[in-house]
């Protein structure tokens, strides 16, 4: 049974295609949650639900009724003597409190119980679970949910497609995190890449299946995903940001649902939906630590010590900084290759000349610089990490020989005529009339300082400067409003030129894999080409999946686009930064490898293949019958290759000969030699 229509659409659920797909037996054949679980649930969630109606539900399990008192007469509850009755147990602790007890231990009996064999760490992944559970309660408490316990319970459950996972997958869960890549990726990127669904999807799909209550399918489903743009309920939205932020709080105490360091990422619905600030998490820990103890010692087993707790922080800690090192250095490396692309598209560019923002910037300052005769002007950037305006590029036609470039001034509340001039997004002369904007003056060594922004979209790109540093002539705020419309001028053409260039990186770029594509590969090859004309040693190899089209056939385009993106992402990691690579079309991709030799390429394309190979074992759980393998052709630089043609043409004929010789393998050419590998 599944919910409504319109509920479905809202959870972007996969199809039962895309589920069998990854799963080793059909939908219809996996076994539902035990009924008594699925009553519990719907009790759980049913404010008209009874007392009549738990009781006689656990009773007709002894197994869970017997563990349940157990936990009521533990210590954590403090009752002065034994209970002995689910009616009883209501009485000292409560209803919700018994009927959410009962499901909490009818979990563990069905997901976890110890006596099962289970392929990965059943006991921490359950401690997460549980500690989720707890945080969540404490945390709607804290915010003003209106039913604890329904949240107590989305966090208890927010993980179940692992469960699934692990025991129907194609590919178990705990085969995926033993062949996790190197990569610090996130963990439910890396589930969608290998395994061709994420414990997320899969789970909501599942828990709709089963017609569990929304609140908690959503929750299932959304706790690692954006979900602004779907129309949820504020109840909704305000559960799913509850989860999510405890599971990252889990997280950061070492309680992650696998024995691995791989950091969830908090969506921006939590921080806008939760202040953060204004939560004691003094507090929330507190209780967390209290509530795990009593199930820590109803279940037998201990949560991290506070010397493992002190080291899984620092290695969290480490791990989020890496992350933000590698961002910085990622987005660095991105823009070397921009102005790389832009140096090599000179012939594209040349008559859009107006389109290049300092050529733009430069002819408007020179229009001013006619039309009013202001001595300097200048163009402030707005630097919000620093809080302050960055003097990015000027011209000087007093000839004063002050170098303005790269002055910055802080912006603060004492710069009264400044902030005015951004609030306002109008014209301001600044006169030094608050302290903040009498240091400015002095900075620029003048008595006054025309400023007018730069707007695009209601939005302050910048502002332009004038002044009359030689003369001091007065500056009047009627020219400051006639270079207000050109300056609304020059924020249209700076936001053309940005997405000009968006638009022309984008078109260098193969939307399916986020590699170059064929054009850009062709022009970065012309380059690297030229530079092996002067001498530099230079290589290429030219890669194709095995039997490509069989993976189609069989499973379908979806699954053949996953295999493409699997094999950009290896290709990604096994690259230099130097390097090149790209998709060279259908299931060919090329690398392009300077200052690299014929027995380094070689070296580089068999450690691809074999890894590439490894991969393919796993998938044949996923891809029954058809294995991933790639065969690759090598060709190294010779002063007789005339051409970047002739040596694509020489690298083809090297992937040909690979193919002819049963796939699986590299050859590679250098003149009259040819090698090969596997060796």
């Amino acid at each position: 049974m599944s919910h409504n229509a319109s509920f479905e659409s809202k959870l972007h659920l996969p199809s039962p295609d895309d589920v069998s797909a990854v799963l080793a037996r059909r939908v219809a054949d996996l076994p539902i949650l035990p009924l008594v679980v699925l009553k519990l649930l719907h009790i759980t969630s049913d404010e008209n639900a009874s007392l009549d109606d738990l009781e006689r539900l656990v009773e007709t399990e002894p197994t869970i009724l017997a563990k349940m008192l157990r936990m009521v007469n533990s210590a954590a509850f403090g009752l002065h003597h034994r209970v002995s009755n689910v009616r009883e147990a209501i009485q000292h602790v409560g209803f919700r409190a018994v009927r959410t007890l009962a499901l909490e231990v009818t979990l563990f009996e069905q997901l976890v119980s110890p006596t099962r064999l289970f392929h990965f760490d059943r006991i921490h992944f359950w401690q997460h679970c549980v500690s989720v559970a707890c945080l969540s309660r404490s945390l709607a408490q804290e915010v003003g949910h209106p039913d604890p316990d329904e949240v107590y319970v989305a966090g208890l459950l927010h993980d179940i497609g692992k469960i699934i996972i692990d025991v129907y997958g194609r590919i178990p869960y705990s085969e995926f995190l033993d062949n996790l890549p190197p990569a610090n990726g996130l963990l439910i990127e890396e589930e969608q890449q290998i395994i061709g669904l994420g414990h997320d999807s899969l789970g909501a799909y599942f828990c709709n299946e089963w017609a569990l209550p929304q609140s908690i399918t959503l929750a299932v489903r959304f706790h690692h995903e954006r979900f602004a743009d779907i129309g949820l309920s504020a109840r909704d939205s305000l559960l799913i940001s509850i989860v999510s932020l405890s599971n990252l709080i889990a997280w950061t105490q070492g309680i992650g649902s696998v024995m691995i360091l791989r950091h969830p990422v908090l969506q921006q619905e939590v921080v806008s939906l939760i202040d953060i600030e204004k939560i004691s998490l003094r507090g929330l820990l507190a209780r967390m630590d209290a509530d795990v103890k009593s199930i820590a010692d109803f279940y037998n087993f201990s949560f991290p010590s506070a010397e493992t707790f002190r080291e899984n922080l620092l290695r969290a800690t480490i791990n989020l900084s890496r992350k933000n090192t590698e961002y910085h250095y990622q987005q660095e490396e991105l823009q070397k290759r921009v102005e790389s692309l832009a140096a090599m598209k000179k012939s594209v560019a040349a008559p859009h000349q107006s389109l290049e923002p300092d050529q733009i910037i430069r002819t408007t300052l020179n229009a001013v610089q006619r039309e009013f005769g202001y001595e300097r002007l200048y163009i402030f950037q707005v630097d919000d990490k620093k809080r302050c305006l960055v003097v990015s590029q000027g011209m000087d036609a007093s000839k004063s020989g002050n170098e303005l470039t790269g002055t910055e001034i802080a912006v603060t509340p004492a710069s009264e005529q400044l902030l005015r001039c951004l609030r306002l997004k109008s014209p301001m002369l600044v006169t030094g009339a608050a302290s903040g904007d009498r240091e400015m003056l002095d900075r620029f060594g003048v008595h006054e300082i025309g400023l007018v922004p730069i707007t695009s979209n209601e939005q302050v790109l910048g502002l332009i400067g004038v002044d009359n540093a030689a003369t001091s002539r007065q500056i009047e705020m009627a020219d400051l409003s006639s270079v207000s419309i050109v300056a609304n001028e020059l924020g249209m053409a700076l936001e053309r030129a940005r997405l000009f260039e968006k638009y022309r990186v984008k078109a260098s770029f193969d939307d399916l894999t986020a590699l170059f594509n064929r054009g850009a590969m062709n022009e970065l090859l012309g380059a690297c080409f030229a530079r092996a004309l002067a001498g530099e040693e230079l290589s290429v190899a030219m890669i194709d999946i095995d039997h490509f089209k069989r993976f189609n056939d069989s499973f379908g385009h979806p699954a053949g686009d996953s295999v493409l993106k699997l094999l950009a992402s290896a290709l990604r990691r096994f690259s230099r930064p130097a390097d090149h690579v790209g998709r060279f079309g259908g299931e060919e991709f090329l690398v392009i490898l300077p200052d690299t030799g014929l027995e380094s390429a070689m070296t580089y394309s068999d450690r691809l293949r074999r890894e590439v190979e490894k991969l393919g074992r796993l998938l044949l759980k996923r891809f029954s019958g058809h294995a991933l393998t790639i065969s690759v052709g090598v060709c190294a630089f010779e002063s007789e290759l005339m051409s970047k043609e002739d040596l694509l043409a020489k690298a083809d004929e090297a992937l040909y000969s690979a193919k002819n010789l049963g796939r699986n393998r590299v050859v590679g050419i250098c003149g009259p030699i040819r090698k090969f590998a596997p060796y």
